[in-house]
């Protein structure tokens, strides 16, 4: 086991974070659906993305160019795969539990984690449509048969996002008309807009409102020939919070009209210096709940952070995770009702320097920035997760000035 040791460091520089990885996931699928070639610039090859590649592989090949790019090379006979794994990527499993669909029978292999993962509104789609499915809990698979026939789907509860996406992307490939009715708040809207946004660069034709999306069938999916991914702002966020801490980081190359919701830990941070305490609706940007929960430590007020159940059922029970590890620092945190409240750090009380990432990228992250308001090193386990999102994250931590080792054979 290797373990990796944080010094204390401030980080001062200029960063260029990775490009979106939740654009990356919908542009190489509707490029994979596409009838002609596509090139898309801005490509990081990050774990999950290797688990979107591998599963539209008898969709597409995949030509890695010198420059970075990535050529997307239709095949002439798409089908769906007739067995995949996928390893630890839930966009990459939700969109390919519903766009593997076609009447034929299909294994799904996942790992642990991921087939823990709560799928029952996609199931409750297959019920609905009349196909068959079973779950091997001990083969950790799924075995589905069967295609959509239904024109209409009514989502009554709170889901996830991506499951709307993956339905948008499989109606958009159907030869009838059909749409979808939200008759409940979707939390993490804002990735649905970056679906549509995606489909309609391919020339899907959507008509969507606030509580509905209507798809016509029988449309082809039309390239552009090349696109251009923007950065990330999940993994942006990290940086912001570094400079409430205290470092001084340039982060380039930022797209300020962006959609995306993560954009909103700009303007939480912005917030932070307030003398109240601070209540924040993180429904749309769950996934910045730990780097701005560790940050408002160091506020001299409450925060709350309300609406993030959801977190429980990402990589981590990341909700405990966050507790757990900032605790080690004299951190009161509590979590009820769907809300954590983060008090203010009175003093920093090191009760251990030995910290966890819990195979989850975003708790690792979190953890690295933590250390630059430490006065003493850190040791981080399972800090190789970072490469689900962010492989080269501890690459730019270190030309910021950030200092970390590797320690082999940790005992």
């Amino acid at each position: 086991m290797s373990i990796l040791r944080i010094k204390n460091s401030k980080l001062e520089g200029e960063v260029f974070v990775n490009h979106s990885k939740s654009y990356l996931h919908r542009y190489i699928f509707a490029s994979s659906f596409a009838g002609e070639n596509t090139i898309i610039k801005g490509f990081d090859l990050s774990d999950d993305i290797k688990d979107t590649m591998l599963s539209l592989i008898s969709f597409a090949d995949f030509d890695l160019l010198d420059n970075g790019d990535v050529l997307v090379k239709p095949r002439e006979n798409k089908k769906s795969p007739d067995r995949i794994r996928i390893e630890a990527s839930g966009t990459t499993l939700r969109f390919m539990l519903l766009n593997i669909l076609d009447g034929n029978l299909h294994e799904m292999y996942m790992g642990d984690k991921l087939y823990e993962r709560p799928n029952d509104t996609i199931f409750k789609i297959f019920n609905d449509n009349g196909i068959k499915f079973h779950r091997n809990d001990k083969n950790k698979s799924i075995t589905i048969k069967g295609d959509l026939v239904k024109d209409e789907y009514i989502i009554t509860e709170d889901i996830s996002s991506q499951f709307v996406s993956a339905l948008l992307f499989k109606l958009a490939r159907m030869n009838f008309d059909s749409r979808i009715i939200l008759d409940c708040d979707i939390s993490s809207r804002s990735y649905i807009d970056m679906s549509i946004k995606c489909l309609k660069d391919f020339g899907i034709e959507i008509e969507a409102s606030e509580n509905e999306f209507k798809i016509k069938g029988g449309q082809d999916f039309k390239t552009a020939g090349e696109y251009v991914i923007e950065r990330d702002y999940s993994n942006a966020a990290n940086y912001y919070a570094a400079n409430y801490l205290g470092s001084d980081i340039n982060i380039m190359d930022m797209d300020e009209s962006s959609i995306q919701g993560d954009k909103k830990a700009i303007d939480i941070l912005s917030k932070y210096d307030q003398t109240q305490n601070l209540s924040f609706d993180m429904k749309d940007s769950p996934d910045i709940v730990p780097i701005l929960a560790m940050a408002a430590l160091f506020r001299k007020h409450k925060t709350t952070f309300t609406s993030i159940n959801r977190l429980i059922f990402k990589e981590s029970n990341r909700v405990q995770a966050i507790i757990n590890e900032l605790k080690k620092i004299g951190a009161k945190i509590i979590f009820t009702n769907d809300s954590l409240i983060v008090n203010p750090l009175e003093d920093i009380i090191m009760y251990t320097n030995m910290f966890d990432a819990y195979n989850d990228h975003r708790i690792a992250m979190m953890i690295a920035m933590l250390a630059t308001k430490l006065d003493q090193d850190i040791f981080l386990s399972g800090y190789e997760c970072v490469n689900k999102s962010y492989p080269k994250f501890f690459e730019d931590y270190i030309s910021l000035g950030g200092e970390v080792n590797v320690i082999d054979n940790w005992k």
